[in-house]
């Protein structure tokens, strides 16, 4: 059996990588003689950490002959796995769905048995957007959604019944740790940040091609925020982790946090991008507590058993902390903008490292994420 995967951006993101690692296991736990290639520009450190075969190119390559490797690979594979992540919305910018809809149109021309797994369906408005991303998740021969209100959104869109199939995010299912990793501390919580409320929504164009968006006060008042949270859990833990997950945009975000602490030399940037999934997972695995201001950050913590705090700021935040009954320890980002957020953020933290039934609660669900995973998977790919 040879599988090509097509995840998002293994080379930068250490959530994609996250989602690819439990795409990977649950590739081999169905197809255990499975010959998997991924694609990344990173090739040769993505094929030690995954230990698959890589296709050298970045994901989101617009260079001709790239494709053209891309769908030769795609002809020679038996199976195509597209995904996972939130990769079809508009709410960021209307042409990565145009980008998508193009580039799988063609892989699925190259071959038919194409699944897409594992998918958030974001916010989108523009009708045109919405009439694309039906018309590329038709393509598909089976898709997997992570959460039940995308499955949702793509039917009220016109997707036909029976197309798709409601799950979860399949970096739930990864669970092996590195056990000679390194701890920073001895003693630690985990902050995954991240900067929000400084682009405009929506619009053509990703925000790193836009020009002339300073910051915005929302933005700085955050910031100042981030910091006070650190310092609380400074007082609280003894050493803070940041832990950038994004590292293109992630790590001098956190190092202006870590400097404006007023501890610095308590808090520790995981900035040099050198921790492959496995090593991420036994890391966060020793933490006393998560807090995610990015979603795949809580996800890995959740599936590890480290008590979590989340601020969602689009919905699937919100979702997966629903989905492992986490609600009371979650909330919109904007709750940080708000005059008492820090007595609430002190209350919250504190109450989830102490609260064994949810522990035990959180370990349940994500066993029995983990089961329907490999039944959901197994279903689609055998359509």
């Amino acid at each position: 059996m040879k599988i090509l995967l097509m995840n998002s951006d293994l080379a930068a993101n250490r959530g994609d990588r996250a989602i690819a690692a439990g795409l990977i296991a649950l590739a081999r736990d169905t197809f255990p003689d499975a010959q998997i290639t991924l694609v990344s520009q990173e090739a040769e450190r993505d094929g030690e950490w995954f230990g698959a075969s890589v296709l050298p190119q970045n994901i989101h390559s617009l260079n001709p002959l790239d494709w053209w490797r891309l769908l030769r690979a795609a002809r020679r594979a038996d199976l195509v796995l597209w995904g996972g992540g939130e990769l079809l919305k508009d709410y960021t910018n209307r042409l990565g769905v145009w980008y998508w809809s193009l580039k799988m149109h063609l892989v699925s021309v190259a071959n038919a048995q194409l699944v897409g797994v594992f998918q958030g369906i974001g916010p989108t408005s523009a009708p045109s957007s919405r009439w694309l991303i039906v018309r590329t998740v038709s393509r598909t021969k089976a898709f997997l959604t992570r959460d039940e209100q995308s499955k949702e959104r793509l039917e009220a869109w016109g997707v036909r019944p029976g197309l798709v199939t409601s799950s979860f995010d399949s970096a739930v299912y990864a669970s092996d740790v590195d056990p000679d990793v390194k701890s920073p501390a001895s003693r630690f919580a985990i902050v995954a940040p991240r900067r929000w409320f400084h682009y405009t929504k929506g619009g053509w164009l990703p925000h790193r091609w836009r020009r002339g968006q300073g910051p915005s006060p929302r933005s700085e008042l955050l910031e100042q925020r981030v910091v006070q949270l650190i310092d609380l859990l400074v007082a609280q833990h003894g050493d803070v982790v940041l832990l950038p997950m994004h590292m293109g945009e992630d790590p001098d975000y956190a190092r202006a946090l870590r400097d404006r602490a007023a501890h610095p030399h308590r808090v520790h940037v995981l900035a040099d991008d050198d921790l492959g999934p496995r090593a991420l997972r036994s890391l966060v695995s020793r933490a006393d507590v998560m807090i995610a201001l990015r979603l795949h950050a809580g996800i890995v913590a959740t599936s590890v058993g480290v008590p979590t705090v989340t601020y969602f700021y689009v919905d699937k935040g919100r979702l997966f902390a629903h989905q492992v009954d986490a609600d009371a320890y979650t909330r919109p980002m904007e709750r940080l903008l708000e005059d008492d957020a820090l007595e609430d953020f002190s209350a919250m933290s504190a109450a989830v490292v102490d609260d064994d039934s949810q522990r035990a609660a959180g370990e349940a669900r994500i066993a029995e994420m983990r089961a329907r995973l490999r039944e959901d998977f197994r279903e689609a790919v055998s359509r």
